[in-house]
C-alpha cells in the first residue's frame, strides 16, 4: 500500500465539478474519493499498476457517483426525519481511532486529510443515515426465486467447481530430527504393528489413533482430518492419499516430522458443488446484486429530481487528468 499511496500524490484544486441541493463537489473531493477507491482495491488485490497510473480517468465516474449518492441519500434521510443512533456513531468513531497505535498517530492521520474530529463524526453519521435508507430498500426487495437461483447456478459453473477431495484420518508417530536409524526403525516398526492390528480387527483405526497418535489436534477425534483437497497436506501424504481407494489404509508414510498411517474413509471425485450446498451463497450474491441495481436506479432518479448541475464536463475532466 505504501507504493500505491505514493502514486496518489497530486495537486487537486477547488474547481467545481457538480452542484446539487446547494452543495458543491470539487475536483479535490473527487480526487480524494478516487484515492479511497484505489486504496480499497489495493487492499483487496484487485488493481493493477496500469490502473493506478490511469486512476483519475478510470475511477472518476465511480468516485463522483459515490459523492453524489452520499449527498442525495443524506438529504432523503433528512426529509424522512431519520436520525443516526449516537451510540453507533460513537462506536464507529472509536473503532476508527483504535486502528491507530496511539492518539498522536490518529491526530496526524486526521491532519493529513485536513479533518477534525467533528468532521470524522459527521462523516460517520452520514454513512449511518445512508445505510438506513439502503436497509429500508433491502427489506422491500423480493427474495430471489428458485428459478433465478437455478439459472445462476446453471450459467456460472466455474463458481461451483468442486475439487477432488478425500475424507481421511491419520495416526502419527513423531520422530526426533536427531533420531538414530535404529530409533527410527523402532518407531516405524511400532506403526507397522498398529497397522497389522487394525487390519486383523484387533482394534479399530479410531481407537488406535486415540491411543497412539501424536497428532494432538486430531487424535481425540480418532485422527479424523475431515475432507481434504490437494494442497492441504504434505506432499508425501498427498501422494499416498489421492488415488487410493475408500476403505483402505495407506502404506507407512515418512515425512520430516515422523511416520504416518492414513485411513482413506471416503473419496469424492472432482465435480460440481451440489445446488443445495451452493444455494446460500447464491442467494446472498443475488440479494446483493439486486440491492446494488436498486440503489443505482434510486440515485439516478434522485439526480433527475434534484437536477444535478454539471459544472465540469467529462471531457474537461479527462483533459485535466489524462496521463501526460
Amino acid at each position: 500500500l505504501e507504493e500505491v499511496s505514493q502514486g496518489l500524490i497530486g495537486s487537486p484544486s477547488d474547481s467545481l465539478v457538480v452542484k446539487v441541493l446547494g452543495e458543491s463537489i470539487t475536483e479535490k473531493q473527487v480526487l480524494e474519493a478516487i484515492n479511497q477507491i484505489v486504496l480499497q482495491r489495493a487492499r483487496d488485490q484487485q488493481i493493477t499498476q496500469d490502473q493506478i497510473e490511469q486512476k483519475d480517468i478510470l475511477f472518476y465516474r465511480d468516485a463522483l457517483d459515490t459523492l453524489l449518492g452520499t449527498i442525495l441519500l443524506r438529504n432523503e434521510a433528512k426529509e424522512k426525519n431519520l436520525v443516526a443512533d449516537k451510540a453507533k456513531v460513537e462506536e464507529a468513531f472509536q473503532s476508527t481511532r483504535a486502528q491507530y497505535p496511539n492518539e498522536e498517530a490518529f491526530r496526524k492521520a486526521l491532519d493529513a486529510q485536513g479533518l477534525k474530529e467533528a468532521d470524522l463524526r459527521n462523516s460517520i453519521e452520514t454513512n449511518i443515515l445512508c445505510q438506513q435508507i439502503l436497509d429500508v430498500m433491502a427489506k422491500d426487495l423480493p427474495p430471489p426465486t428458485d428459478a433465478e437461483i437455478q439459472k445462476f447456478y446453471d450459467e456460472n459453473p466455474k463458481y461451483f467447481a468442486a475439487p477432488e477431495q478425500v475424507h481421511a484420518a491419520n495416526i502419527f508417530l513423531r520422530v526426533d530430527p536427531k533420531a538414530t536409524p535404529e530409533q527410527k526403525a523402532k518407531i516405524r516398526k511400532k506403526l507397522e504393528t498398529i497397522r497389522a492390528d487394525i487390519e486383523s480387527k484387533k482394534i479399530t483405526f479410531a481407537e488406535a489413533a486415540i491411543k497412539n497418535s501424536e497428532d494432538k489436534a486430531n487424535a481425540p477425534n480418532g485422527g479424523d482430518w475431515g475432507m481434504v483437497k490437494r494442497g492441504d497436506l504434505l506432499k508425501p501424504i498427498e501422494d499416498a492419499v489421492f488415488g487410493a481407494k475408500a476403505g483402505t489404509l495407506s502404506p507407512i508414510v515418512e515425512t520430516q516430522y515422523g511416520y504416518h498411517l492414513i485411513n482413506i474413509i471416503e473419496v469424492q471425485a472432482a465435480g460440481r458443488m451440489p445446488l443445495a450446498t451452493a444455494k446460500p451463497k447464491i442467494v446472498t450474491y443475488l440479494q446483493h446484486r439486486a440491492l446494488q441495481a436498486a440503489t443505482t436506479k434510486h440515485i439516478e432518479d434522485l439526480k433527475v429530481k434534484y437536477k444535478v448541475e454539471i459544472v465540469m464536463s467529462d471531457d474537461e475532466w479527462n483533459k485535466r487528468h489524462a496521463k501526460k
